[in-house]
């Protein structure tokens, strides 16, 4: 028995650990799923406000400011391009835009120059 413990000791195993280093190998597993999990609960808040700017046509900027929402639809495909499917979901680049990335269609309550909508309310008093 002497023997097997020093040729074990020899190749770098532990003795004392009959399981063959099992148990740090879940020590290691475990650590990095908790990671995983506190790296999705912050950076999935991010994505989830970006996705939902990006059906609204919104910038954070001026999250209130409406006047590129020409729905989600037509929002999506200004920023993935046609058709919309996975490959909006992959880091591919879109396959065709309508747009030239410096102008973007307007909604139509802003096209007539005479009017000038307010922005939605807040929710919040104003003081």
């Amino acid at each position: 028995a002497a023997a097997a413990a020093a040729a074990a000791a020899a190749a770098g195993a532990d003795p004392l650990d009959p399981l063959g280093g099992l148990r740090s190998a879940f020590r290691r597993a475990t650590f990095l799923l908790v990671a995983d999990l506190v790296a999705l609960v912050f950076l999935g808040g991010f994505a989830v406000s970006a996705w939902a700017m990006a059906f609204k046509g919104r910038v954070s900027l001026n999250p209130n400011d409406a006047t590129y929402d020409v729905g989600a639809r037509l929002n999506l495909q200004q920023i993935f391009g046609k058709p919309l499917g996975a490959r909006c979901l992959l880091p591919l680049p879109p396959r065709s835009l309508d747009t030239d990335g410096l102008t973007f269609p307007l909604n139509k309550r802003y096209e007539q120059p005479d009017v000038v909508p307010q922005p939605a309310p807040s929710g919040g008093a104003d003081f």
